[in-house]
């Protein structure tokens, strides 16, 4: 008997296990790939934050930018970040995060896919190396959460294919772009991250047609065709579920869709979501409580408290942004690097975005 069962070792899951095996709960985590960590479904932008949330050491960071420049046609705005934004190893943070859970006597089964289970006193959780029994069943599955799917809890329809390789070329290792053009992603961005003055993560997220579309903006980008021998693939899901939770089993991380809308980020959010799931984790074995009514005032309704505010003004944000036409959009860039207005910016939070 487990008392929480986990599905998805990624960050967000091994920080809710992490949490539970502190407090001498029973914990087993199961992912589906071979090794964690990869592959690799992430930007690895992030804010200063990380290292408060996860407590993951500054190994994994690669490098350190205070720029970020909005390109759209042939205007762009500067803004200046008051903290380091850093660009992670997400390899390596993961191999940490993992460690840490393991330290705490949390099981981690690789290889390990979840089908599906059946209610019953208790959950029995059936799965390509087996059935386990549980008591609480926790989806960090991501954005196509089976775990969601399976207990039907709805998920929202927003949904994005992000594409990123990496190339060597020359970049300003400082600056981070973000490229707003409806032939190179219509309803998201371009982005290139730099990892030095010669690598840069390059990447972009769109409906269908992602791949077509990243070629499109290496032209732009370099004004030159570049192939690729490697690019990486991930959903990204986003909006407000109306409901995360159901009898024995709550949702957390990207299966949350804790995500950043504006900028599809979900590392920030996932990790704020694991420490509210682990409270409600932590009070539901100690209650005896694991109908949805519970789980949905001590879990659903804390973590939206918290980031449905955040999730609601990116979703306004990014409706508003992508509302006007390319050269509209230039045209603001243009005036605002010439106003007062960029000052007023940089104090953003890119957090709450």
């Amino acid at each position: 008997m487990i008392d929480a069962l986990i599905v998805g070792a990624g960050p967000v899951g091994c920080k809710v296990a992490e949490l539970l095996g502190k407090e001498g709960i029973k914990v087993l985590v199961l992912e589906e790939h071979a090794k964690i960590g990869r592959p690799v479904q992430c930007a690895g932008l992030v804010s200063h934050r990380i290292f408060k949330l996860s407590k993951v050491s500054r190994k994994v960071v690669v490098n350190r930018v205070r720029k970020a420049r909005f390109y759209s046609l042939n205007n762009y705005i500067e803004l200046k970040s008051k903290k380091n934004v850093y660009v992670i190893d997400r390899e390596k943070f993961d191999e940490e995060l993992v460690k840490k859970a393991r330290s705490v006597g949390a099981v981690i089964k690789t290889s390990t896919r979840f089908l599906s289970y059946k209610k019953g006193e208790f959950l029995a959780v059936k799965t390509n190396k087996g059935i386990f029994r549980t008591k609480l069943l926790v989806g960090a599955d991501g954005p196509n959460s089976n775990v969601a799917r399976t207990a039907r809890i709805k998920l929202p329809d927003n949904k994005l294919t992000g594409v990123q390789t990496t190339i060597k070329s020359h970049y300003n290792s400082k600056t981070v772009e973000l490229w707003f053009d409806s032939e190179i992603s219509p309803e998201f961005f371009g982005w290139v991250i730099p990892e030095n003055k010669d690598w840069a993560r390059i990447g972009l997220a769109t409906k269908k047609n992602a791949v077509k579309y990243l070629d499109s903006f290496f032209l732009k980008r370099f004004n030159r065709k570049i192939k690729c021998k490697k690019i990486l693939a991930g959903t990204i899901g986003y909006g407000l579920m109306d409901n995360s939770v159901s009898n024995k089993i709550l949702l957390v991380g990207d299966a949350a869709c804790q995500v950043k809308p504006f900028s599809g980020g979900g590392l920030i959010y996932g990790l704020i979501g694991a420490k509210f799931a682990a409270k409600a984790c932590i009070k539901s074995l100690k209650n005896g409580r694991y109908d949805s009514e519970f789980l949905k005032e001590n879990y659903d309704d804390a973590w939206k408290e918290k980031l449905a505010w955040p999730i609601k003004k990116g979703l306004i944000l990014s409706k508003l942004i992508h509302s006007f036409s390319d050269n509209q959009l230039s045209f603001l860039f243009s005036s605002f690097q010439k106003g007062k207005l960029t000052k007023l910016l940089e104090f953003a939070d890119m957090d709450l975005l």
